[in-house]
């Protein structure tokens, strides 16, 4: 029976992800696609022109590549089937912490997450950062527990961060959470030898993380690398005056909704925090007090703890660079939830309460991702449609100066239409007559044309001009940036 539950909900969540995965409007994925796996390995590998590559992921994607170029065979393929080995990882690893019941509501409640559905179905490295965090948290769990196969687990620690933080650089934050627990637990128990082995181990992933960006640093440099401009550090005033909003947000968006969701999360660690203190009043069954101490301290720690790195940082990541964290909170859910029905097992009302939740839960995340689709969508659907006006008329060079208009297009050329040559540059270049000029309309972005004569082509997102062969275009004076 237990089986039977695990595979019903893993197959509807695969159709999900499925699902998703087809109707996702591209956007950063398009970008990698691109910039990087279309460009070959060295690209992908040493290549980082904006903070957009995911390294190890888009190596990935770039395999698939060369079996089939398509877009969703090389981009969106390998995460589904990642999200998939991850989840079924997870829930490897938590049924034999956690048992079954409270392992279904941390692997499923993280599974139909808004951000999980979302990254389940898009071509980025997020879902590998997810499965790998899996692999140093249950390592970390083993070494702290002073398993009989030390050597194995210091191993997947090693190569899990190792490749981890060359999937993503903010693989850091696992990483620091991981070193950080096992030195406190060594330093408490007085075990300098493992405390070494910590030091030793944690040097190699670092020195590994450096041996694999090599290509990158010596052709884009470290600045590149680390010079994220997305998340900058703001002044220390501002920063502490949106702290407690981003906590708040973060940690809402985390448990399924940004404005709202940290009333989940209260709650959640309320219960934990009266769960522990009836474990040390020793009126917890033994098999909960030691799945709580195992598997609840850690996982607040590796909740916490990026809070700390953020606060020296002065940075506000994204939330889509914190979704690991969601993992943890899940499986203090499940421990939560698993002692409430063990406490109350006759409680009718409670079981039937607790099923209506996951329910709206899950419709609600469903329908959060479907909601935020249509207008991504439409925009995409216009820079298509531009595309493939051009792809009918007369070929000839297009100039195509906004940055945005210049990647979708070449975007739409390259996975649809690359039986056509064809000829895109974002700067009017010395002795090339266009044939083509695309701008947005309403003079929206840097660039401003000031044709005499209306586009041939005009929809939402896209104008295109038809250039007489004697018109004396310059084009770089209509540039406002």
């Amino acid at each position: 029976m237990e089986r039977r539950w695990a595979g019903g909900l893993l197959i509807i969540l695969t159709a999900l992800r499925i699902f998703f995965s087809l109707t996702n409007p591209e956007y950063d994925d398009a970008v990698s696609y691109e910039v990087f796996v279309s460009k070959g390995l060295f690209a992908t590998s040493a290549y980082y022109p904006i903070p957009n590559n995911h390294v190890f992921s888009n190596t990935i994607s770039w395999l698939f590549y060369q079996l089939n170029p398509g877009f969703w065979w090389s981009m969106r393929l390998p995460v589904l089937l990642i999200s998939t080995v991850a989840t079924v990882g997870w829930f490897a690893m938590l049924r034999l912490r956690l048992g079954f019941r409270a392992t279904v509501v941390a692997t499923a409640g993280f599974g139909w997450l808004q951000l999980s559905l979302y990254h389940a179905g898009v071509g980025r490295g997020y879902w590998l950062l997810i499965g790998l965090a899996g692999v140093v948290f249950y390592s970390v769990l083993r070494l702290g527990e002073g398993t009989a196969r030390p050597r194995a687990a210091w191993l997947a620690l090693a190569v899990s961060g190792i490749v981890g933080g060359y999937t993503v650089p903010t693989f850091a934050y696992v990483l620091a959470s991981a070193f950080s627990w096992l030195a406190l637990r060594f330093i408490c128990r007085g075990q300098w030898l493992h405390l070494a082995a910590a030091a030793f181990v944690g040097g190699v992933v670092g020195a590994g993380i450096v041996v694999l960006y090599s290509p990158l640093l010596l052709v884009s440099g470290f600045d590149k690398l680390v010079g994220n401009g997305y998340v900058a550090p703001l002044e220390p005033a501002v920063f502490w005056a949106g702290f407690p909003a981003y906590i708040w947000h973060n940690e809402g968006f985390l448990a399924g909704q940004r404005t709202l969701g940290a009333l989940i999360t209260l709650p959640v660690l309320g219960l934990v925090g009266w769960m522990f203190y009836l474990a040390r009043k020793g009126q917890l069954a033994y098999v909960q007090a030691a799945r709580l101490r195992q598997l609840g301290l850690p996982a607040l720690w590796f909740i916490g703890l990026p809070y700390v790195i953020i606060a020296f940082q002065h940075v506000f990541p994204p939330e889509r660079v914190m979704l690991y964290k969601a993992c943890f909170f899940f499986m203090l859910l499940g421990l939560v939830v698993d002692w409430a029905l063990l406490r109350w097992p006759a409680s009718w009302l409670l079981r039937r309460s607790l099923t209506t939740l996951a329910i709206l839960f899950a419709t609600y995340e469903t329908y959060a991702v479907v909601r935020v689709n249509p207008a991504a969508r439409s925009t995409n659907d216009s820079y298509h449609a531009g595309l493939r006006w051009l792809a009918a008329h007369a070929p000839g060079p297009v100039l195509i100066p906004e940055p945005t208009h210049n990647l979708f297009f070449r975007f739409y050329a390259h996975s649809e239409e690359r039986q056509r040559p064809w000829h895109f540059d974002n700067l009017q270049q010395p002795g090339v007559r266009y044939r083509y000029v695309v701008a947005f309309p309403s003079d929206r972005g840097f660039f401003k044309p000031r044709f005499p004569f209306a586009p041939a082509y005009h929809n939402a997102e896209v104008d295109i001009y038809v250039v007489p062969a004697d018109f004396p275009l310059q084009a770089n004076a209509w540039r406002h940036d």
